[in-house]
């Protein structure tokens, strides 16, 4: 099945200053909170570990 490119959604590419935020204090909160306000499940372990779900299941971050 093909979807035609007029019907995909238009890719968002930030450039680096944009992202400069990620990095900064080598800290995985700014990445955490993004993907928060964006709706994904998270779910921490006793050893400090962070892991994450996409809404739709298709993605894992951990």
């Amino acid at each position: 099945m093909n979807t035609p490119s007029s019907l995909l959604p238009t890719p968002v590419r930030p450039t680096a200053e944009d992202r400069s935020w990620l990095g900064s204090d080598h800290s995985a909160e700014p990445v955490l909170t993004l993907l928060d306000s964006l709706g994904w499940p998270m779910a921490d372990t006793p050893e400090a570990n962070v892991h994450c779900t996409s809404p739709d299941g298709r993605v894992y971050v951990g």
